[in-house]
């Protein structure tokens, strides 16, 4: 498989979930700290998506923020959403119609963060 389209999968994926998620955040009033909002959108968002846009004009920074972008995103979800105490993570959130949106998606951000930066490392390091 071409590795672009490859990658444009998992992106699409990862966008997907996290959109989902994000939409949850705001209806379950889940808020996070600017810093913590910053690397959403450069680490979940931005980043990825430059990434794939790089990959998809051979530019050699393509791979790498791809692949970085993602592995931030996961270490993050990892550790807000499953690791530290705090009103993102799984446990921490009231019962109600999103909760299990959250929970879910939240699961889907470490599997497409895993799939982005398993695949965006195997490309780079693999050429």
């Amino acid at each position: 498989m071409d590795r672009t389209l490859a990658l444009t999968g998992v992106l699409l994926a990862h966008l997907a979930v996290a959109a989902v998620h994000g939409l949850s955040h705001g209806l379950l009033a889940v808020g996070l700290a600017p810093w913590q909002n910053a690397v959403v959108l450069l680490a979940v968002f931005l980043g990825p998506v430059i990434g794939v846009a790089l990959v998809r004009r051979e530019h050699p920074l393509g791979l790498p923020l791809f692949t970085a972008s993602m592995a931030v995103g996961l270490l993050f979800g990892l550790a807000f959403h499953f690791l530290l105490e705090n009103p993102d993570h799984i446990h921490a959130l009231p019962a109600g119609t999103w909760r299990l949106p959250f929970q879910a998606t939240a699961v889907g951000l470490v599997v497409t963060g895993g799939a982005g930066t398993g695949l965006g490392g195997w490309y780079w390091w693999g050429r």
